[in-house]
């Protein structure tokens, strides 16, 4: 019977890689294993040192829970957050699935995420930087916004807000220009279809600081 070499079949790390806030551990068989960067707190894996697959699987199910709850609490602390911005934010991180679950239990549990609430925070503040409701549903939507909640918020922003929000878009798009001028009018109206908002709203807005000036 053959017999094995444990020392010639051991894994060594041969290079750490801290990228954001993940760690790339490079082994000598080449292969390339991911954790979260803050973890190497616990377990800090340097080159040269021997890896035991068995330890690093079972660091990241019994330690990455609490590291990922910080994680998620400190995003969360900066400012409201959706659903899949925490689980966006954990993933490029590298923490587990299991444990990425776990955590967003908990926080729906204590009320932490509300995307509903998230939404109408988000759509007012955007409002009043003078972006339109194209705008704002479009990055609802890459934010994890659910449809319905979207429609529902913005259904219930008031016109006269979304009015306010283009006439002070239009006012900053308007300067050094001549509004009875065709083309810098056609100008304004481009500026305020890239902030978000319709051609009837453009219209409205650029008609009431027409007639201001």
């Amino acid at each position: 019977m053959m017999m094995t070499d444990k020392h010639n079949n051991s894994l060594a790390v041969t290079g750490v890689r801290r990228i954001h806030g993940r760690a790339v551990l490079t082994l000598s068989n080449g292969e390339t294993l991911s954790m979260p960067r803050a973890m190497l707190r616990e377990r800090p894996y340097k080159s040269g040192m021997l890896f035991d697959r068995e330890a690093f699987d079972t660091l990241l199910r019994e330690r990455s829970y609490a590291f990922a709850l910080e994680k998620a609490v400190s995003l969360l602390a900066s400012r409201a957050r959706t659903e899949k911005e925490i689980v966006d934010a954990l993933q490029k991180n590298a923490y587990p699935e299991m444990t990425i679950a776990r955590v967003m239990a908990r926080l729906n549990e204590y009320g932490y995420i509300n995307d509903a609430d998230f939404a109408a925070q988000w759509t007012a503040a955007r409002t009043s930087k003078g972006l339109g409701m194209r705008r704002i549903r479009m990055e609802l939507q890459q934010k994890g916004v659910n449809q319905t909640q979207i429609d529902q918020v913005l259904a219930e922003t008031d016109e006269s807000e979304w009015l306010e929000g283009a006439v002070s878009a239009a006012r900053k798009a308007a300067k050094g220009k001549e509004l009875s001028s065709p083309a810098d009018r056609q100008k304004i109206f481009a500026a305020l279809a890239r902030r978000g908002y319709d051609f009837a709203m453009a219209r409205k807005a650029i008609q009431l600081l027409s007639e201001e000036e």
